[in-house]
């Protein structure tokens, strides 16, 4: 953003009545014609009694006016300092004089500058235009400070040498503490003889103040003159629009100043005062800017990060600015879209025209009514739009559009539907079991019975053996079903694995051999730790060495255990336990489900095993997964490793 004032320049251009007073002021010190111009505007601030006499123009005929008015031919306007240049100026009577021509700069930046005129022949009595020069130069010198502090430096350095006083400083108001503070000055004017601070009278003191020896002290700062042998103290006030803003303060030995030296500390104080002012307010606008600076950081940094897309358009239904959310939505960038229509951008099932006429009416509304929005793709979501007028003064500025995709909501919505379904279908399984257990145990007993009393030849028997068999499975499923549904309480101790796997290999070591398969076990470190229930994570084991031999069954084959190091980038560190067989794999549509409940590849299993074996392994704060092609099927259980 750019900066509307220069941070140098000690007026402020729309300040044109205290301006040209301002200048008015100066210009009336100058000994020869002078006016004051603004090089960036080309117009005649202020001019002089002096060039209104030299001219013979009346200062309307000039004020405001271009320099081109008064001079002839277009000149170089860069200020010259001392240098003089011969030139022609104009008269109200159309004919031209020779003069020479000085330019000064009112400010460091150029804007303003003083053109000075005076007459061929140098004056016959140099010295005290000369001195009228060097005040003129010194009162520059304070307009065009960039700080309270060096303007208050410049202006009580002046009055410094100006009265020949032995001690100066300035000092500002404090109005919470209704109290004079004396500032800090960039050059040593003994300012230490004054107070840190005095007490600010009431009402204060609006004119330049000369105390002398000669008279009763009136305040403290005139009694601590006396006290130190002072001969006189001058106060100037810095004063505007009739406000105090500070005082300057001089004291010395000798006699006071006079009326003529009064008058030019008057026009002093004026311009200290005057720049004090309008730094102040050039002070307010930086504060104001860095202000707003910080609130369009905090409203950028909000609409970067907020959930729900931003869309603002102008009065006309043109996008002028889009989050990163609405763009995530919509599958447009801001950048291509800046300025186009709202209607094609926003495109739905529905119209959204009457949202946009009672925004233009300053008018809030909210669709929520199954409204679909097109993405860039031709995708469509379910969407929630809330409408909001800017007004500004009664005018409406921009319209405000709060876009929620509803899509992900509806996907949470249904998917913790199918949760809560699946848990009550989790209930009812447990009560069905529980229920159903004691029927087949009956039916169990009675085949068992009916087993005992029927001979192999008899036409029942395969009947009642094929019974019996079903039986055990259904005991074995409703078994099952009950321990998946409960919950399970694990007591966690340190487990060696080299120690749990053979064993687990050693009890199964009888029908594996009946089944043709062979099995090998390797441990790399030889006794990996790690922190577990044993008989819980014997039961993952089994479970894994079980399927296995299922799968191996009819060919026979190789089962291979193993524990090695679990990759470097897993936190905590971990062993990876691989369980891999010779079977014949496991189909795709069934590989991404198979850690399910009731998902089987075994015709008489129970679709149980390996649902409640990732359970374990997640209850132990570890993973579960399978590489299964054909030929062969291999399970990684990532554990923990122990302390």
């Amino acid at each position: 953003m750019a900066n509307l004032v220069s941070p140098r320049l000690p007026f402020d251009p729309a300040d044109n009545e205290l301006l040209a007073l301002d200048f008015a002021l100066i210009l009336e010190l100058s000994p020869c014609a002078a006016l004051a111009y603004n090089r960036s505007n080309d117009l005649i601030v202020s001019v002089n009694k002096k060039l209104q006499e030299l001219s013979a123009f009346e200062p309307s005929a000039l004020t405001g006016k271009s320099l081109s008015t008064l001079v002839s031919l277009r000149l170089d306007t860069n200020p010259t300092g001392k240098e003089a240049r011969p030139i022609q100026l104009k008269t109200a009577s159309g004919s031209k004089l020779q003069a020479n021509l000085q330019i000064r700069s009112l400010s460091q930046t150029n804007q303003i500058v003083v053109l000075l005129f005076t007459p061929p022949t140098p004056p016959t009595e140099p010295d005290p235009q000369e001195l009228s020069y060097a005040f003129f130069d010194t009162l520059l010198g304070v307009l065009t400070q960039d700080s309270s502090e060096a303007a208050l430096s410049a202006a009580a350095g002046i009055l410094h040498g100006a009265v020949r006083a032995q001690a100066a400083a300035a000092y500002l108001v404090n109005k919470p503490e209704n109290q004079l503070v004396r500032a800090r000055l960039t050059t040593d004017l003994q300012s230490a003889q004054f107070p840190e601070k005095l007490a600010l009278e009431e009402p204060p003191p609006l004119q330049p103040v000369i105390w002398n020896s000669n008279h009763t002290p009136t305040s403290a700062l005139e009694e601590l003159a006396l006290v130190k042998g002072f001969h006189y103290v001058v106060v100037l006030p810095l004063t505007r629009q009739n406000e105090l803003l500070g005082n300057l303060i001089a004291a010395g030995f000798g006699s006071p100043p006079d009326e003529d030296s009064l008058r030019k500390l008057t026009l002093l104080a004026a311009c200290a005062a005057s720049t004090l002012h309008h730094l102040a307010r050039i002070e307010s606008a930086q504060q104001t800017v860095r202000r707003a600076r910080q609130v369009v950081q905090i409203e950028h940094a909000i609409s970067d990060n907020m959930e729900e897309g931003l869309i603002i358009l102008t009065p006309d239904l043109r996008v002028a600015e889009m989050n990163p959310s609405a763009e995530m939505m919509l599958g447009y960038a801001g950048s291509e879209v800046f300025l186009q229509k709202a209607e094609m951008v926003l495109i739905g099932n529905e119209t959204l025209s009457s949202l946009y006429k009672s925004a233009q009416q300053g008018i809030s509304t909210k669709a929520v009514n199954n409204l679909r929005l097109n993405t860039r793709t031709g995708k469509s979501f379910l969407a929630q739009i809330l409408c909001i007028p800017i007004m500004t003064e009664g005018k409406l500025s921009s319209i405000v559009l709060l876009m929620r995709d509803l899509s992900q909501s509806e996907q949470i919505r249904a998917h913790n539907q199918q949760l809560e379904q699946r848990a009550f279908l989790g209930e009812v399984s447990a009560i069905f079991a529980h229920e159903v257990k004691n029927p087949i145990y009956s039916i169990r007993a009675g085949l068992q019975y009916m087993g005992m009393t029927t001979k192999p030849g008899d036409p029942h028997y395969d009947l009642v053996s094929r019974l019996q068999n079903d039986c055990l499975r259904l005991s074995h499923l409703v078994d099952s079903t009950l321990n998946f549904s409960k919950p399970m309480e694990y007591h966690l101790q340190p487990v060696d694995l080299a120690e749990m796997l053979p064993n687990i290999l050693e009890r199964w070591a009888p029908r594996l051999t009946r089944l043709n398969i062979k099995y090998n076990f390797d441990a790399n470190p030889p006794h990996p730790m790690v922190e577990a229930d044993p008989r819980a994570l014997e039961q993952v084991f089994v479970n894994l060495v079980s399927n296995a031999a299922q799968a191996m069954e009819k060919t026979g084959g190789t089962l291979n255990l193993r524990v090695i190091n679990g990759p470097e980038h897993l936190v905590p560190p971990q062993y990876d336990v691989i369980v891999a067989d010779s079977g014949p794999g496991i189909p795709d549509d069934i590989k991404e489900r198979i850690f399910e409940p009731f998902v089987t590849t075994n015709t008489t299993g129970t679709g149980l095993g390996l649902a409640i074996t990732k359970r374990i392994v997640s209850a132990h704060k570890g993973t579960i997964n399978l590489e299964s092609y054909p030929g062969g099927t291999m399970f990684h259980v990532f554990l923990p490793k122990a302390e």
